[in-house]
């Protein structure tokens, strides 16, 4: 009878990973059988044949070693050729030397598989072979083909270089996508792709009142608390009864939208029947626990506070209600940032008031002839031409900034001088967070209405704020902004800052050398400090004329200069 059994799991195990991890006795990598008792919420995903998988998830599910053991299988089944990505090299070393290596030691079957080609890049199964890489170098996302992507940790990759693979899948007949880590940033990496499926959760049936729900953790709203923090237990969200672990166990993926094609799972450690409320409520009250580690290692959700990127509530507190403009003979400042189309911010020190995009440089035209005193900073890259005749347009009134990795200074923003006139640097990354702070702190008032403004607030939060890793520690170095989307707005909104930083209520104004006045008098720097020539100031300044040289410099003698009235107004 054993071995009539056996026959029929031999023949299953081609169509069943189930029945091949049965027939095998397939262990894990510390030699524990796998099983399913106290993972059923894996068993669906093991053999989820959807071609597009996400799993947003929190630490230690076993996740990994169904992926080790899932993408082994269908190479050995679907002679697949498959591409595991982790986000360094280092990763991906150290996760199949401790990983990988471990399981295939322990079976002797997965000995057989990798028998002709076994190594710490690649493993031959069968005529197929699954390649272990990394994501902190494009040239490693061209030069292997595949018919199945598997990002592992996608959150702290290199979120770019995991585009770049996708071109791997062209041509093969399966082009197969499945992605998984923990979250970082709402919506962004994984969460992005999550909320693109068909988000399963984990449901459950409470054996007090039978009402089915999903566990989850909300301290602000009861009635989304599965658990009493007091007494450490699992409570239906609708009785309050008492949730066993058995129940915890036992439940059913349940799709939000199961018309959509991607397969999506979210899996907190809230459904690992393994982990007790206990320990879930003491990791929380933990002193040394940060909400960013509770929230995407433990409930498996993105995390943000308000430097991470500009949150809804952060912007819409700077929301005056009502549309305003300043007087023409106001000075303005223009952020433009270049590309495709031309997108533009337009405010001065009492706030933004306008924005928009544009196909050409008419509307800035407009703009630059309406306020006669307007600055604009335009983004250096993107369109070449146009913004080169514009700036020439509007010599000495327009300024051709370039954002720059970080900045070893203390110093946002640095304007050339001599030659490089005109030019003027920021750092990107260390600017973003500037205006994003401003916003939090409600610093920057924007004229109209949540529904007028709602466009220019999706253009910033399509910016999150991720750590950049050392590829070779894996330790964090530092941070950037990067993009999910259109980001011209934000990006416009630094520029406009970065004019503002110098041209706001200063009474500045800057000629191009042909047409440079003969200074009387000096300006003060940013830094407190003043720089000027004498012979250049008071050669030709008659003693007894004391506005001789000043009425010399004005296009129309008989109007008071501007900048006379800016003085006046700051006394």
């Amino acid at each position: 009878m054993k071995n009539h059994n056996d026959k029929i799991l031999l023949d299953r195990s081609r169509f069943s990973i189930h029945a091949w991890i049965l027939k095998h006795d397939i262990k894990n990598e510390k030699g524990d059988l796998i099983e399913f008792t106290k993972h059923l919420f894996l068993y669906d995903i093991y053999r989820d044949p959807s071609p597009q998988i996400v799993c947003m998830k929190a630490a230690q599910i076993g996740f990994s070693t169904l992926a080790i053991l899932r993408n082994i299988y269908d190479a050995w089944s679907m002679c697949m050729e498959i591409i595991y990505t982790l986000p360094t090299d280092h990763d991906a070393a150290a996760f199949v030397s401790g990983k990988v290596d471990r399981i295939i030691a322990n079976n002797p079957i997965l000995c057989d598989y990798v028998a002709d080609k076994d190594s710490m890049e690649q493993k031959a199964i069968g005529k197929s072979r699954i390649y272990f890489k990394g994501t902190h170098t494009k040239k490693a996302a061209i030069t292997i083909t595949a018919d199945r992507l598997v990002h592992d940790e996608k959150d702290s990759s290199k979120l770019d270089v995991i585009a770049d693979y996708q071109s791997r899948l062209q041509h093969s007949k399966y082009k197969q996508t499945h992605m998984f880590s923990h979250p970082s940033l709402p919506e962004m990496g994984i969460h992005a792709d999550w909320l693109k499926s068909d988000q399963k959760k984990w449901l459950i049936t409470c054996p007090h009142c039978n009402y089915n729900q999903y566990l989850s953790w909300n301290t602000e709203d009861p009635s989304k608390m599965s658990i009493d923090i007091e007494q450490k237990v699992f409570v239906c969200k609708k009785c309050q009864g008492v949730i066993d672990d058995k129940t915890r166990a036992t439940g059913q993926w349940k799709a939000k939208y199961p018309e959509r094609l991607i397969s999506g799972y979210w899996i907190p450690l809230l459904i690992a029947p393994w982990v007790s409320a206990a320990e879930i409520v003491d990791k929380y009250q933990d002193p040394n626990t940060t909400p960013e580690f509770f929230y995407t290692k433990v409930l498996g959700l993105p995390y943000a506070d308000g430097t991470a990127k500009l949150l809804r509530e952060h912007f819409i507190q700077n929301l005056t209600g009502k549309l305003w403009a300043p007087e023409t003979n106001e000075r303005i400042v223009i952020g433009v940032d270049t590309g495709k189309k031309i997108d533009y911010v337009v405010g001065n020190m009492n706030g933004i008031f306008n924005y928009g995009n544009c196909e050409n440089y008419d509307k800035l035209d407009e703009l630059m002839k309406r306020w006669p005193r307007a600055i604009a900073v335009v983004d250096q890259g993107g369109d070449f031409i146009g913004r080169t005749m514009f700036y020439k347009r509007w010599s000495g009134r327009v300024f051709l900034c370039a954002l720059t990795g970080d900045r070893m200074t203390k110093e946002l923003v640095s304007w050339k001088k001599g030659d490089e006139n005109g030019a003027v640097t920021a750092d990107r990354n260390r600017m973003i967070q500037f205006v994003i702070d401003h916003f939090r702190e409600k610093r920057i008032p924007i004229h109209g209405n949540e529904n007028e403004w709602y466009e220019y607030w999706l253009d910033w939060n399509n910016l999150s704020k991720m750590k950049v890793l050392d590829p070779d520690t894996n330790q964090v170095k530092g941070y950037k902004f990067i993009r999910n989307g259109r980001d011209h707005l934000a990006l416009a909104t630094v520029f406009w800052m970065v004019g503002m930083q110098r041209f706001a209520g200063t009474g500045s104004i800057y000629y191009s050398e042909s047409d440079r006045p003969v200074p009387n008098s000096y300006l003060e720097n940013p830094d407190q400090t003043v720089s000027f020539n004498p012979e250049q100031m008071f050669d030709n300044l008659d003693p007894y004329d004391a506005n001789a040289n000043l009425d010399a410099t004005l296009k129309n003698p008989d109007e008071e200069p501007w900048w006379i009235e800016e003085e006046e107004e700051r006394d």
